[in-house]
């Protein structure tokens, strides 16, 4: 499961034909954002944790994004600047419940 041991309220949504990137504005990355140093840096890290590149289902140039949604609400957001930034769950999971 994506999310396992994150957050049991916690769902991934696949869309591949990008209506959500579109309804939330999800933007692209260009060049920079996806073969700069900061994503290969990212990527040297997660490599050496195991973590390998996979096959990219939808948009490849979409750039990290995770929007908490709570009863129709948006209730938190992450919107990465490159393609190896990612969120701490934890922290927002942290804003979340503290919004709440």
């Amino acid at each position: 499961m994506f999310f396992s041991g994150l957050d049991d309220r916690a769902i991934a949504i696949a869309d591949p034909d990008g209506e959500l990137y579109r309804a939330f504005a999800i933007e692209r990355g260009g060049w920079r954002e996806m073969f700069g140093v900061r994503s290969w840096l990212a990527g040297l890290r997660a490599a050496r944790k195991g973590h390998l590149i996979n096959r990219k289902i939808g948009d490849p140039w979409t750039l990290p994004t995770v929007i908490a949604v709570e009863d129709g609400v948006i209730v938190g957001e992450f919107r990465g600047e490159h393609a190896g930034h990612h969120p701490d769950i934890g922290q927002l999971l942290a804003e979340v419940e503290v919004s709440a």
